[in-house]
């Protein structure tokens, strides 16, 4: 049996929103980014603000600055139609611009997508209105490890994983 359309159009989106290079084009204008799990959360000040699309954006800019590499591979997407939701499990093939070592962060992505008619102009138009990232939290600590290592400043600007720190 084919897939619905509406399948194939989350499907395709969380597909996009997984391999990056168009990610603000597939957000809803009122959409909102967040990270978890909640503990991380709740001792990592640079995971704790809920993102508008324009700190979205400033996030990847900042974030981008400080990364010499960036591949990703999907392995696996779940689409859920009644809820009108994906789960996107990947992983970011990241290094520094300072070191060669490449880090793997194996995360998940959560993303709720918008009901027919909400997009204005386009009634059938479906875009992300929300997205949560999963991170892997050794992955983001050890590639901060090396950037503070080799003296270079993350800065205050800098929001999400790259600012964890374990004890």
């Amino acid at each position: 049996m084919a897939p619905s359309q509406l399948y194939s159009q989350l499907y395709e989106l969380a597909r996009r929103h997984g391999e990056g290079d168009d990610i603000l084009s597939l957000r809803s204008p009122d959409a909102k980014h967040a990270w978890g799990h909640n503990r991380l959360v709740s001792l990592n000040p640079t995971l704790q603000n809920v993102m508008d699309n324009e700190a979205f954006a400033a996030h990847l800019k900042t974030t981008g600055r400080l990364l010499a590499g960036f591949n990703s591979k999907i392995h696996e997407i779940t689409v859920d139609e009644y809820q009108r939701m994906a789960t996107i499990r990947m992983s970011y093939y990241l290094s520094t611009l300072i070191s060669d070592e490449v880090v793997e962060n194996d995360l998940i992505w959560t993303l709720k997508f918008t009901k027919q008619g909400e997009v204005e102009g386009d009634p059938n138009r479906v875009l992300i209105k929300e997205s949560i990232e999963f991170v892997d939290a050794t992955a983001n600590a050890r590639l901060g490890a090396l950037i503070r290592d080799a003296q270079v400043e993350i800065g205050k600007d800098v929001k999400g994983g790259l600012g964890i720190l374990l004890n």
